[in-house]
């Protein structure tokens, strides 16, 4: 495994804390496009559909660069 921390600052933290960061990044913008063309009127339980999304980018993410 080639990183299992990273520092900032003189602080080690786990690679996970910046795939999270990552993920809540293009969470973001994937909520305000979907917020623009009204798709979450679709959803039977909208905090639901969100967490989900986060969830499946997430883990598209670890997949792609994870260890």
């Amino acid at each position: 495994m080639p990183f299992e921390q990273i520092a900032i600052g003189g602080i080690y933290l786990p690679i996970f804390l910046i795939f999270l960061a990552a993920t809540g990044l293009i969470y973001l913008v994937l909520r305000a496009a979907l917020l623009r063309v009204q798709a979450y009127r679709l959803f039977w339980h909208p905090a639901l559909a969100g967490a989900g999304l986060f969830i499946i980018v997430l883990s598209t993410i670890l997949l792609l660069f994870g260890p």
